[in-house]
């Protein structure tokens, strides 16, 4: 077995995923009196993609083998527990259906340089996203069966 790690890269985003999305500026001709600019955003977002690569050789030379995306997140959604949650679901679900290519203590040092940039949620945190997960869902399934109960009765 070859080396495996995490290579992180990034690409700015013109607008923020989260939080403010932008710099109003005056404008007459608009019909709202101003505009939303998107490139002069006063915080410019940065999204982080997470790929596990193994070093190997070819030619004599060294080079990264791309194994796996693992996942991506955005500077601005670090910050919102439910959003790491969701990371770190996709990056466990993503190591679990690699199993047959790393090894455990590979597993234990990608998942540690992945927390590093994306810190890993508590179990109190993690039980929170669940929590509000499935309210939401139980939510959603109740205005569901409601729609269909009204589409039953009016025949649309």
């Amino acid at each position: 077995m070859t080396a495996m790690f995490v290579r992180w890269t990034s690409r700015k985003r013109r607008v923020p995923a989260y939080g403010y999305q932008g710099k109003q500026l005056r404008d007459h001709s608009s019909p709202w009196g101003f505009v939303r600019t998107r490139r002069e955003t006063n915080t410019q977002d940065v999204h982080w993609r997470a790929i596990m690569v193994e070093a190997v050789r070819v030619d004599g030379k060294p080079k990264q083998r791309h194994v796996a995306y693992l996942g991506g997140i955005t500077q601005s959604a670090i910050a919102i527990i439910h959003q790491r949650c969701w990371f770190w679901d996709r990056v466990t679900q993503r190591l679990d259906r690699l199993r047959n290519r790393i090894l455990p203590e590979d597993r234990r040092r990608i998942e540690a340089a992945v927390a590093q940039r994306v810190p890993r949620p508590t179990k109190a945190q993690y039980a929170r996203c669940v929590r509000d997960r499935n309210s939401w869902l139980a939510g959603t399934n109740q205005k569901l069966i409601e729609l269909r109960k009204f589409r039953s009765v009016t025949g649309r």
